[in-house]
């Protein structure tokens, strides 16, 4: 059922588009000859009108939060909406199943890896690159704690009749009634540190190759933690210990076995810092590193192990490579020719007579972002006459609904008259089933004003605006195909990026644009239902996958990703404030013949 309602979504949202274009055709056919031939120019009048709107604020609760396209981590103190943290808990699924560890196995690290967005900027030492960061916000330090998760992320709601997947949402809840304990998540300690702060530095990994040459490998930006091996014995009760049992065979049996990490952040003194991060990329993983004894095979019983051992088979040929100074062991293990090290007096090179061994695990299937939320909430709000103030916050933050038309409008008798009323009747007629177009519409335009007495700086680049009926961006979203240099900046016609003081990119902000010329036509071309809007602060333009709400009471049943994932946020002048020049409302361009 689920699968047929989101076809029948994007069947009806391709209509839609489609019925904007064959209108759109139709107003300039009709129109076309006295438009484009300005000998008929003086037969049409343009003119401009605004409407009133409604704008009231919306706490977004809880949110659907596993399986984003990204991941905060970290903590954030807005100096107006207030802070919170952002931490992380995933499954992790090995590369490989019913590994073979060898024999005597011992531990040498366990690595956690988590890439930052980030691009190279020049050239480093070490033959590298130097990088900057993308999407870090803030460089003070965090408390940054890393736990064994030991509560089971199931895969599927039990409670569902169709086998739909469990949602995790980002207060912890499963649904209104099951909450996730946090003491669940918080199992052994792994990790620890009150002085996390994110790095731009390249990672340089230096280490010995098969040959016993010196080597090294260039990571780009990332956190990179090693986690503890608590009573010494951790990893090797966990892991080396359970070669060929149940546990390490399947899928199924390792999750429900190792239930994966919790990462919590912590701000420190009421700051920190916060980031975006790709849990999903192949190079985000915890790498276990050991190494266990080579085969002790001695085929001849000279006390050489077959591995080292120049003359195998003890004929006095040498058929296992060189042998210098004739020891009998083969110069590529031999530690007198490699000045490696020999602790045990065995001849053999300590760092050649090992296998040295990788078990990686990747984050995988359920990844949650958990949000510890001391937000301020917006002030009550007045649905009816609307909000003086929009407060427009990401993550867990507050949105604000619009509905367009609301309120009344002085007609050409001056008299009042409902605006949705006035709009119909002088943009358009209905001739039985026909609706006749009477002004053309060239423009139409939302415009929000930025309280510069309360914002104190870091606004977003853009606002978003989606149907809360359906849940999808509106029409001019998707007919937008203007870009900007990146997918981030692109839409730039529809959702116009915040016109600042000066043009200067850190300049404050004095209003965002937003453009909604064919929604508006598509209202009164065909009818279409003059839907309650959400406006919302975003991340990116393409981050507009829905996510559900846990709280579905109300008008918003669901936020953008984009929303989710941004740190930023802003306040706008509403319609009900008595600064006229920055009040809410919509406007439109129109064109009518004068006859």
């Amino acid at each position: 059922m689920k699968k047929n309602n989101s076809l029948l979504k994007n069947l009806a949202l391709l209509a839609i588009i489609a019925t904007v274009f064959a209108a759109c055709e139709t107003d300039f056919a009709s129109l076309d000859s006295d438009v484009v031939n300005s000998e008929n120019a003086k037969n049409f009048n343009t003119d401009v009108v605004t409407y009133p709107i409604v704008t009231y604020n919306k706490k977004i609760s809880a949110f659907h939060s596993n399986r984003l396209p990204s991941n905060l981590l970290g903590h954030y103190n807005d100096p107006v909406f207030g802070s919170y943290s952002a931490n992380f808990v995933s499954q992790l699924s090995p590369s490989t199943f019913n590994p073979s560890f060898g024999e005597n196995v011992v531990l040498d690290s366990a690595i956690l890896t988590i890439p930052y967005y980030s691009r190279a900027t020049g050239a480093g030492d070490n033959g590298g690159s130097t990088y900057e960061l993308d999407s870090v916000y803030t460089d003070t330090p965090i408390k940054l704690s890393v736990f064994q998760n030991n509560y089971f992320l199931r895969e599927f709601d039990p409670n569902s009749d169709l086998n739909q997947s469990q949602k995790y949402y980002s207060n912890g809840a499963l649904s209104e009634s099951v909450q996730i304990n946090p003491i669940d998540l918080e199992g052994q300690l792994l990790y620890e540190t009150s002085s996390f702060v994110p790095s731009n530095e390249q990672i340089v990994l230096r280490g010995i190759n098969d040959l016993g040459e010196a080597d090294s490998t260039l990571i780009n930006p990332s956190i990179r933690l090693r986690l503890d091996n608590p009573n010494g014995n951790y990893w090797k009760q966990l892991l080396f210990d359970k070669e060929g049992e149940p546990e390490l065979s399947n899928s199924n049996n390792f999750l429900n076995y190792f239930r994966g990490l919790y990462l919590k952040a912590e701000g420190i003194s009421g700051s920190g810092s916060m980031a975006l991060l790709n849990f999903n990329s192949t190079n985000a993983n915890l790498t276990i590193y050991y190494s266990s004894d080579k085969d002790s095979t001695d085929e001849d019983g000279d006390g050489i192990p077959d591995y080292a051992d120049v003359d195998i088979d003890g004929d006095t040929i040498n058929d296992n490579g060189t042998d210098a100074d004739g020891d009998g062991v083969n110069d590529a293990n031999d530690v007198d020719q490699t000045q490696g090290n020999d602790l045990n007096n065995n001849g053999i090179d300590d760092n050649l007579d090992s296998i040295k061994g990788e078990y990686t695990m990747t984050f995988f299937r359920n990844l949650i972002n958990l949000i510890d939320d001391n937000l301020i909430a917006p002030p009550p709000s007045n649905e009816v006459l609307g909000d003086e103030k929009l407060y427009l916050k990401g993550g867990q933050g507050s949105m604000a609904i619009i509905n367009l038309f609301d309120g009344s409008v002085e007609n050409e008798s001056g008299v009042q008259e409902d605006a949705f009323d006035n709009f119909k009747r002088v943009f358009r007629e209905v001739d039985g089933e026909n609706i006749i177009q009477k002004r053309l519409i060239n423009e139409a335009y939302l415009e929000f004003y930025v309280d510069q007495s309360t914002v104190q700086g870091n606004e977003p680049d853009r606002v978003f605006i989606y149907d809360l009926n359906n849940n999808i961006p509106l029409v001019d979203y998707f007919i937008d195909q203007s870009t900007s240099g990146t997918t981030i900046n692109a839409k730039i016609d529809h959702l116009v990026p915040l016109k600042r003081e000066g043009d200067d990119p850190e300049g404050n902000g004095i209003k965002y644009k937003i453009r909604v010329t064919e929604h508006i036509k598509n209202i009164f071309i065909n009818d279409s239902t003059n839907v309650k809007l959400g406006l919302a602060v975003l991340s990116g333009v393409n981050l507009v996958n829905m996510q559900a709400l846990l709280d579905d009471s109300n008008v918003a049943k669901a936020i953008p990703d984009g929303t989710l994932l941004s740190y930023k946020g802003t306040v706008l002048f509403g319609n009900n404030t008595v600064n006229e020049a920055k009040k809410a409302k919509l406007t439109i361009y129109y064109t009518e013949p004068e006859n």
